[in-house]
C-alpha cells in the first residue's frame, strides 16, 4: 500500500464511503446522523479555522476529552495541518497530565469544555504563556480569554476562508506532507510520575489501522459503541479503524450519557474495559437477588452467593426472562459482540454475556505496538486475547512450548521511538521486547495480570 501522508489516505478513504453515516450522536433533542461527506466537511472548516488562528505543521496538539464527535474533528483537522494528535484520557491526576503534556511539548491543548481546560490550567502558575487552548463548547457568559479558542468559533471562521477561496493554503500544507511525517504521541493509561510517548509517523498508522480495521471484520451496518476513552490506546486505536473502514461512530458527551441512550443509538458493537464489565456485573446481582424466585431460594439456604450460584438458584428459565433477555434489550437489542480491552472478565460473566447471546471477544496490545492481538467471532479461546492481527507476529522469549515468558511482537508498524528519545520498551532483533508475560496455545496469546 503506497501512502503519500496520512492526511490524503483517510480523505480518499472517507471519499470512498462519502453516503455512509460516519457518526450518530446523542443528543438531549434525540440522535443526529452525520455522513462522512458532511462531516469531512466540518472537519475541512475547522482544519481552516486552526490554520488561521496561527496552527503550524509539526505542533502537538493534546485532546483531554470524552468519546464525542469533536474529539475526531479537532484530531483530523489537526492531520490536515500537518499536526501531532496526543490523545490524553480526562480527568487524570493534573500532575501526570502536565507531565504528559511537557514530555509532548503539547503547544495547543483541548478539553471538553472550558471548565476541562481550567483543570488543567489550575491556578495559572507555572504555564509556559504561549500555550494556546481549544474548547469544544463555547463558554456561556464573557470571552473565553487570551489564547484560548472555541470549536464552533473556529469552523465560522473557515467557513468564512473557504467562501473567499483560501482553501488552497490548507491544500499546499496537507500535500506537502509525507509518509514519516510524526501522526501520533500514544501514552499508556496511567504515564505516571516518568511518562514517556511512543510517536508513529503517519505512514504506519495508516497501515496498522487498515490491518486492524479488516481484522475487526465489520458488516456494512455496523455500529460501534465505545464505551472508553480514545485518550486510552485502546479507545484510539479501535475507534479510527472503525471509522476508517467506513462504519459508524456512536457519540455522547459521557459514556453514561452513550449507554442510556443504547435503545435509540442500537449498536452492534461496544468496545470496553475491565470497568465496564464490572458495573455490569454489580447491577446484574442486584437484578438476581431482587427476582422473587431468588428471594424464595434464599430463605432456604445460607452462605454466600457468587454470580454463578445465584443464576443456579434463580433457575435457567427464570434466568432467561429476568436477566439474559433484559441484558439484550438494554444493550439496544442489536449488539453482536463485546471487545474488552485492558483486562479480562471472570468466566461467570462471559457465561451471562454468552447466555445473553452477547459474546466478548479479547483485545490486547501496547502504546508502542497500537493493538496486536484481537479474538474474531468464529476464532476463540476463553481467557485469551486471541492471535495476532494481520502484520504482526508474537513469540515468547526463552519459553519452552506451553510455558509462560515475556511477550515479543514484531510488525513494520512499532512505534518510531519515544517523543523524549528515552523509554521503558525497546526494539532488539526486530522485536519489541513488551516486558509482558504470558503463554502462547494454539496460536491464541494468554497474557498474565
Amino acid at each position: 500500500m503506497t501512502i503519500r501522508n496520512f492526511s490524503t489516505f483517510f480523505w480518499k478513504r472517507f471519499e470512498e464511503h462519502k453516503d455512509a453515516v460516519a457518526f450518530m450522536a446523542a443528543t438531549p433533542e434525540g440522535v443526529d446522523a452525520l455522513t462522512f461527506w458532511e462531516w469531512t466537511r466540518e472537519v475541512q472548516k475547522l482544519a481552516m479555522g486552526l490554520l488561521d488562528a496561527g496552527f503550524e505543521p509539526g505542533q502537538r496538539l493534546a485532546i483531554a476529552a470524552g468519546c464525542r464527535r469533536e474529539w475526531f474533528d479537532v484530531a483530523f483537522a489537526t492531520w490536515l495541518n500537518g499536526g501531532v494528535v496526543v490523545p490524553l484520557v480526562a480527568g487524570r491526576d493534573r500532575r501526570e497530565t502536565l507531565r504528559c503534556l511537557a514530555r509532548a511539548g503539547a503547544e495547543w491543548i483541548a478539553a471538553d469544555t472550558h471548565e476541562g481546560l481550567d483543570a488543567i490550567r489550575g491556578q495559572g502558575d507555572k504555564i509556559p504563556p504561549h500555550l494556546r487552548w481549544l474548547s469544544f463548547e463555547k463558554i456561556r457568559v464573557g470571552s473565553p480569554g487570551p489564547n484560548t479558542f472555541e470549536v464552533p468559533d473556529l469552523v465560522d471562521a473557515g467557513k468564512d476562508l473557504l467562501k473567499r477561496g483560501k482553501l488552497d493554503s490548507l491544500a499546499r500544507r496537507t500535500y506537502e506532507l509525507d509518509a514519516s511525517t510524526p501522526a501520533v504521541i500514544v501514552y499508556p493509561l496511567e504515564p505516571g510520575d516518568d511518562p514517556h510517548g511512543a510517536y508513529f509517523g503517519g505512514g504506519k498508522l495508516a497501515v496498522m489501522l487498515e490491518s486492524l480495521g479488516a481484522d475487526l471484520q465489520l458488516e456494512p451496518d455496523d455500529r460501534l459503541a465505545p464505551l472508553l476513552s480514545p485518550g486510552w490506546y485502546y479507545g484510539f486505536f479501535l475507534t479510527l479503524a472503525t471509522l476508517l473502514q467506513g462504519r459508524t461512530l456512536l457519540v455522547a458527551s459521557s459514556a453514561r450519557e452513550l449507554e442510556d441512550r443504547f435503545a435509540e443509538l442500537q449498536p452492534t458493537l461496544l468496545a470496553c474495559g475491565p470497568a465496564w464489565i464490572e458495573g455490569q456485573a454489580r447491577a446484574w446481582r442486584r437484578r438476581i437477588e431482587n427476582a422473587p424466585d431468588f428471594l424464595k431460594h434464599v430463605e432456604a439456604t445460607s452462605g454466600p452467593f457468587g454470580l454463578g450460584r445465584a443464576l443456579s438458584a434463580l433457575g435457567s428459565g427464570a434466568a432467561r426472562s429476568i436477566l439474559y433477555d433484559p441484558i439484550a434489550k438494554s444493550l439496544g437489542g442489536r449488539v453482536q459482540r463485546v471487545y474488552l480491552a485492558g483486562g479480562a472478565a471472570p468466566d461467570e460473566v462471559l457465561d451471562v454475556l454468552e447466555a445473553a447471546r452477547v459474546p466478548v471477544l479479547g483485545v490486547w496490545g501496547l502504546p508502542e505496538c497500537g493493538v496486536s492481538h484481537l479474538e474474531r467471532p468464529a476464532s476463540r479461546e476463553r481467557g485469551s486475547v486471541g492471535r495476532p492481527v494481520q502484520g504482526y507476529v508474537c513469540k515468547l522469549e526463552d519459553a519452552r512450548t506451553g510455558e509462560p515468558g515475556q511477550i515479543l511482537v514484531r510488525s513494520d508498524v512499532l512505534f518510531d521511538g519515544y517523543w523524549d528519545d528515552e523509554g521503558p520498551r525497546e526494539i532488539a532483533d526486530g522485536y519489541l521486547h513488551t516486558g509482558v508475560r504470558g503463554r502462547i496455545e494454539s496460536g491464541f496469546l494468554f497474557v498474565e495480570d
